[in-house]
This record gives structure tokens, sequence and C-alpha cells, in this order.
């Protein structure tokens, strides 16, 4: 969700109550854990209403084993100032465990710091991996035949599965290599090469590189491979390890010859396989003609496999979409693993493809063509959009926050319609006895009717801003003149001058305004603001209550 262009209507509104509707838990936290908002999703997921949590404690919600856990984890973002991503296992008003994936960031209200959280349910996911973990047995039995030398290795460096050619490697049983590193292993620290090589894996990067090996007291070639396990919110997990004996290449050679000669048999084997694949598999060879492809690319093209197969990627892609492609694929056929994103415009809104070129090697290190595997990432897209756009708005009240604002303010300008921006900087006054005085609950409630009846003064093609604690902020879009933005500034002193009814209590505050008018095209957002907020200072000297231009 963006924030609202020219033209659009009451989105201020229509947020607050995409927020409340989300399925995602969403609450708002004081350092030591007390509940200052949650959502309904937030409430129904532990099995009581919003008003039932509030003012009670998050930890009560959690997991008596992972609480510890969440208080550091909520430490390191007051002290560190940067989102977290982290699991944990909450309880219900039942007793039930969940597992929650939450993603934490520090608010700042005024001078109150708040913790933003937004949570997922992944207890399906959990569930799916100790079925996983069930099926190991079944993947060490195809993966222990192989020659080459697999494992998995997490962002601790530690072993976390071990085929059994790598087993022989250590000279160890399997339960002796899992659980430890490298190093441990071995009882000497890893080569500069090896430890770079690592660590670019665990940015993200994968690696492919050759190295000796000392095997039997004889030294042997390996060709290495380490690709990124990256988890859907692209953090690291860490990372999946081939190695291939490329000492005997003439011996390799020949294996493969005869490997030819079972070529149907294998070619079932590898259809099954790649068939259970979701995402489309294909080999093009070096003279540009598909030499295979599964079944979930010729759903792709709409075409049957005989009408693929020795044909090129213009035959089958057509000549705009290889373009598209073809830079891609070349830096493939030149030798080089390639990943990208294309996206397409569709009538149900834009799609987005991740595709990845691997070249196929020969033998004496030339390049026979390359594998081509992509995979639909609309869904992972659209998830990251949306949360940006949930990171523009202000939870409490529905308005753009800070961010949100700058970008609306920046567009406008970037449009040409710096000239006829009207910029009105508002601050409450007598807004912090209302919170000594009557609790932060009242205070919340307070801003919320604050920014309705600032929203209710405005054109839809206008925006609403809080940008923390007290502070407002409306730009008017073709204001036209500054009498304008005048009349509206006069408006708002008018409207929030009126008594709140708040929780059957009737309050009163007041509002400065400073205003200003027109940003020329080459000068930056900034200066409107900063004359902006110059009036408002001047509006506050003139006794508050008022407003100045």
């Amino acid at each position: 969700m963006s924030p609202p262009a020219c033209g659009s209507s009451r989105p201020e509104d229509r947020f607050r109550a995409i927020v409340e509707a989300q399925p995602e838990l969403i609450c708002l936290t004081r350092p030591g854990g007390d509940l200052a908002y949650v959502n309904p999703a937030f409430a129904r997921h532990f099995g009581l209403a919003p008003d039932q949590m509030l003012g009670g404690n998050l930890f009560e919600h959690v997991l008596a084993e992972d609480r510890v856990a969440v208080r550091g984890m909520l430490a390191q973002v007051l002290s560190s100032g940067r989102a977290s991503v982290s699991e944990h296992r909450m309880v219900d008003a039942q007793g039930r465990a969940s597992w929650v994936v939450w993603t934490t960031r520090v608010q700042r209200e005024g001078d109150e710091t708040l913790l933003c959280s937004i949570g997922h349910d992944v207890t399906r996911r959990k569930t799916l991996e100790l079925e996983l973990v069930e099926s190991d047995a079944f993947v060490r039995k195809i993966t222990d035949s192989l020659p080459l030398r697999i494992a998995y290795v997490d962002r601790d460096r530690r072993f976390r599965f071990v085929n059994q050619a790598h087993c022989r490697r250590f000279g160890r049983r399997r339960e002796e290599i899992l659980g430890r590193t490298r190093e441990e292993l071995l009882g000497r620290p890893a080569s500069p090469e090896i430890e770079a090589h690592t660590e670019g894996a665990l940015a993200g990067v994968m690696q492919r590189f050759e190295y000796d090996d000392l095997v039997d007291g004889t030294t042997r070639r390996f060709d290495i491979q380490l690709i990124p396990d990256i988890d859907i919110d692209g953090s690291v997990r860490g990372f999946f390890y081939t190695g291939l004996d490329i000492t005997d290449r003439a011996s390799a050679e020949h294996a493969l010859r005869t490997l030819t000669r079972e070529a149907q048999a294998q070619s079932d084997i590898l259809r099954l396989v790649t068939e259970a694949i979701p995402a489309t598999v294909v080999v093009v060879g070096a003279d540009g003609r598909y030499h295979f492809a599964n079944g979930a690319f010729e759903r792709y093209c709409g075409l049957p496999r005989d009408q693929i197969i020795g044909h090129t990627a213009v035959q089958v892609l057509g000549a705009a979409e290889v373009a598209r492609r073809r830079p891609y694929m070349q830096r493939a056929f030149a030798g080089e693993s390639v990943t990208f994103e294309l996206d397409y415009a569709t009538p149900e809104g834009t799609t987005w493809l991740e595709l990845s070129c691997i070249p196929l090697r020969l033998a004496g290190h030339g390049v026979d063509g390359f594998v081509g595997i992509a995979q639909d990432i609309t869904a992972q897209r659209r998830e990251q959009d949306r949360l940006t756009a949930l990171s523009q708005r202000d939870p409490l009240t529905g308005l753009l926050n800070r961010a949100g604002f700058e970008q609306f303010l920046e567009r406008q300008v970037e449009a040409g319609l710096g000239a006829t921006l009207g910029l009105l900087y508002i601050d409450l006054d007598r807004f912090k006895p209302v919170n000594d005085q009557h609790g932060h609950g009242v205070g919340d409630r307070l801003l919320q009717a604050v920014a309705r009846r600032l929203t209710a003064l405005v054109r839809p093609t206008d925006a609403v801003a809080r940008l923390g604690g007290d502070e407002f902020v409306i730009l008017l879009c073709n204001a036209g003149a500054l009498a304008h933005s005048d009349a509206v500034a006069d408006k708002v002193v008018a409207a929030i001058g009126e008594p709140f009814d708040v929780d059957a209590q009737v309050l009163r505050i007041g509002a400065s305004v400073g205003v200003a008018f027109g940003v020329a095209p080459a000068a930056d957002r900034g200066e409107l603001i900063r004359r902006a907020d110059a009036a408002l200072y001047r509006a506050k000297a003139s006794g508050r209550g008022c407003y100045a231009n």
C-alpha cells in the first residue's frame, strides 16, 4: 500500500480500516512489555478481545521457556535502533502454544519510545519442518549413493547434514560430524580462500571454486559449490555444499559415456525429480536450442514438449521476451552464474519471475550451455511492498508517518506541483497535561480524535500526517494561493479549539499552526518544511492558539 496520490479518497480512514482487518498480529508495546495497542487479529490469536489485552503485558502470552530470549531481542532492538526478525512460541488463553515470527522495530511517540511488532503465525511451517525431519532417512539413502560430497551448513557454520562421502572425508561417523564446525573437525582454521568463500555464501552470494584437499594422503582437486539457503524474508539461514572430485577427468569422462548408454533410464528419474519441482527447469545447449524442459515450463509456454525441444528460445518465447533475457543468457554462455528478476503486467496486476542461469561446464573448462530455472516470486514481492507501505503509516492514527509524508511531498515536487503546495505545520497546545493527568491511553485516543478532525478539514487530494508525539502536518495540493492555506490554518485552530469528548471526559486543547506556501523547482523539499517550522515558532511566540505565515 502506497501513500495517497492526488485524486484518492480518505487514505487515512481507508488505511485504519485495513490495519484493523489485517490477518497479521500487530501490537505496540512499551519497553517493559506493557501493551499500548493491539489490532483485532492479535487479540483473536490469543482468544481475547483487544480491550481485554490493553494494559496487560506481552510476556503473559509468551511461552515461559522463550521469555528470556524475547526480552533479549527487545533489549537489542531498543539499544541498536535496528529492526529484528525472530521466531518465538506464544500461548493463548487456553494454554495452546503456537509459533509466531515477529518483525520488531522502534517507534517513537514524542518523548515515549514504543516497540512496533508485526507477527505471522508459522505453526504450520514448523509442523512441516518436523515432517521433513522424518523424511531424512529417505534423503540420506539417495545422497549416500552419490559420488560427490553433499552437506548443509547453518549460519553458525555447523554441519546440519552430511552424506556418506562427506563422512569419509573426515573419517568420522555422521553423529560425530553433525553440530560441529569444519575447524573443530580438522583441528585447524580454514585457509583465507575457504574463509572468503564461506563469508560470501553466508552473505547470500553463490560461490563456485576449486581447491586441493588431502584424501588418504593424496592431494585431490575438488570443484566446490556453496549455494545460499535464503529465507522468504531475505535472511540467509546457511548454505548447501557440494564437492565433486575432478582429479581424474578422464575417468569422469569415461563414466559419463557409460552413463550416456543408460540415458533413457536416467532421464526417467530426472523427469520424476524435475516434475516435482514447482519451478520451470530447462537445459539450453551451446547451439542455443532447448535440450530439456520440465512440465512446468510446458505449462508456462502453453506448448507441448515436442514443440520446445530442439527449438530456439526465440521460437518458443518470442523475440520480445528473449530480448529481455538475452544479456543474462550471454553471461551464462560465457561461464557466469546469473540470477535476475523480470516483471510482467497482467490484468490482475504486476507479476514477477526470478530466473537463474547456471552454466554447464565441459571437462576442459568450456561451457556447453546452461541450466535455466525460473520461479514465480509475485507473492513474496507483493508481501515486501505491503510491509513497506505499512512502514509509512502511523499505526496509532492511520495517518502518514514522517517517512510517508516526506515521500508524498517529494512526489509532488518532482511532478512540478511545488509552486502550488501549501504546508501547515501543527503543534498541539496543552496536550502534555492530558497525558500526565489522564494517562497515555486517553492521550492516544485524543490524538486519534485530532487526526479525524484534521482529515475532515481537507480534500481527498490533500495529505495529513503525524510526524510524532503531538506534531501534525497538512499538505495542501494545488492550493492556488497563500490565502487558501491561511483559511485552512484558521479552520484548524478553530476545530482543535473545540472540546473533545474522550472516555466520557471533556478535554480542551489548542493548536498553533505555521504556514508556508510554494517551493521552487530547484529547492529541496526541506526548504518548505523549514519555512513552515519557522512560522510555527512565530505562532507560539504570539501566544499560541493561532497561526502565522
